[in-house]
């Protein structure tokens, strides 16, 4: 199942976009939760310490005689919470219709269990602050049927504005996201390396890879190592044994070729020794096939203009039709004598198969482009699939008698997929074959 195109495709975005998805929820519900909770938690507050002064000034005055309690009262009192004492009722109790009293007591009961079953007459004092309810006048009754009468200030806890949480907060949401950004960059560095090392590999020597970091990136980094040891070790023995059955036909091989001219019959020689040539030519490629990998020719600043124009000049020479498009001068660093192999190949397959070679080439500021058309039949489409495989002949348009061993193509792959390079090949719409290489331009 593919994901969104908006999905990214790095391991490292992947996790970016889910820490900034979470930070970006927490984010959100932080002002939020702020914004709905902090009033009333100042709220709260505030009628904790009411609830604390009048539970403390009804303790006191209850074990005061009556004379005595008004002056305890003042000196229980302060700027936020006045107290008096009264053998009435001074406050006309407004609960019953405005439900913020109704809650204001319950929330005081709760708080100051005393006062729990005792009635308690509350209202809000319409002359304090323009009539803004601000202000609580209560008045709780004693166990003697006296009263505490109280007022005190419920001034709104100023909280910060919408605009200042939310600066505030997106500045702690980018701190995050930027050391998230470091940090992920710094964790992925190892990742990296392992996936540059896994591309390299193939096209150049083997890159081990220094084993540090976290343990798992180490086992990684380890596993990695040992395998890129264990496939040189068997691609060593594979051509060192089908080197040395190579070099151990070639003397079966040239003793054939005397016997050979000792015959008679002219025919039967001709095809003996076209036996034995194709059997030449069939070692000759597989050895050049499995030294691939193994080829030391360090790469150097080649003219691929000049080495296509020797190809095409020489296809010519041989009596063939051959043209060559595009630049004279083209400079990149490559393995020239592995390379003009490779196009060899290709020039080689067209003018053999299709009947001409027109070679074009194009440069660009990052890529070379080389195509090679011919006008042969082209390739089924069945086979499309199997033409770069190791020895595979295609029956209808490539065959035995052509002298080819099922090499060409894949030879003329390895080696441009080890210059960075690609190599495709398509049927034209107006008949022939298109053999499109891309290399590129490093200088």
């Amino acid at each position: 199942m593919s994901l969104h195109p908006a999905w990214p495709r790095s391991l490292a975005g992947r996790t970016l976009l889910l820490l900034l998805a979470t930070a970006l929820v927490v984010y959100l519900g932080g002002v939020v939760a702020y914004r709905l909770l902090a009033q009333d938690a100042a709220e709260r507050s505030r009628l904790a310490q009411i609830a604390d002064r009048l539970d403390t000034a009804m303790n006191t005055l209850s074990e005061l005689p009556p004379p005595e309690r008004n002056g305890a009262a003042r000196a229980l009192s302060s700027a936020s919470f006045r107290a008096t004492w009264s053998a009435t009722s001074l406050v006309d109790d407004a609960s019953a219709d405005d439900p913020s009293l109704q809650n204001l007591h319950q929330r005081l009961t709760e708080l100051a269990p005393q006062l729990d079953g005792r009635p308690i007459h509350l209202r809000w004092d319409e002359h304090a602050f323009a009539g803004t309810q601000s202000v609580l006048l209560g008045a709780a009754q004693l166990n003697d049927r006296s009263y505490v009468v109280f007022s005190a200030a419920i001034i709104p806890t100023a909280i910060p504005s919408l605009p200042s949480t939310i600066f505030v907060a997106s500045l702690v949401f980018v701190s995050i996201i930027v050391v998230a950004v470091f940090m992920l960059h710094a964790m992925n560095a190892p990742l990296r390396r392992l996936a540059e090392a896994a591309d390299r590999y193939g096209r150049d020597h083997p890159v081990i890879l220094p084993e540090r970091g976290p343990r798992e990136i180490v086992q990684a980094e380890r596993a990695f190592n040992a395998m890129q040891r264990r496939i040189q070790r068997l691609i060593a023995d594979r051509t060192q044994a089908l080197a040395a059955v190579s070099h151990d036909l070639r003397t079966p091989i040239a003793r054939l070729r005397l016997r050979c001219g000792l015959m008679a019959d002219d025919s039967v020689r001709a095809d003996c020794e076209r036996d034995l040539a194709e059997m030449e030519a069939m070692v000759e490629a597989t050895l050049a096939y499995l030294r691939g990998d193994d080829d030391i020719e360090p790469p150097r600043l080649t003219d691929i203009a000049a080495t296509l124009a020797t190809l095409v000049d020489d296809a010519v020479d041989a009596g063939h039709q051959a043209t060559l498009t595009g630049p004279t001068h083209a400079a990149v660093m490559l393995r020239s004598v592995s390379m003009k192999r490779a196009l060899a190949n290709l020039v080689d397959n067209a003018v053999g198969y299709g009947g001409c070679a027109r070679v074009a080439l194009e440069q660009t500021p990052s890529d070379l482009w080389i195509t090679i058309d011919d006008d042969g039949p082209g390739i089924p489409d069945a086979d499309m699939p199997h033409v770069f495989e190791p020895f595979h002949r295609l029956d209808a348009s490539r065959n035995r008698g052509t002298g080819g061993v099922g090499l060409g193509l894949t030879i003329a792959r390895q080696v441009i997929e080890r210059e960075g390079g690609s190599l495709h090949l398509f049927n034209r719409l107006g008949g022939g074959l298109r053999a499109e290489i891309r290399l590129p331009a490093r200088t």
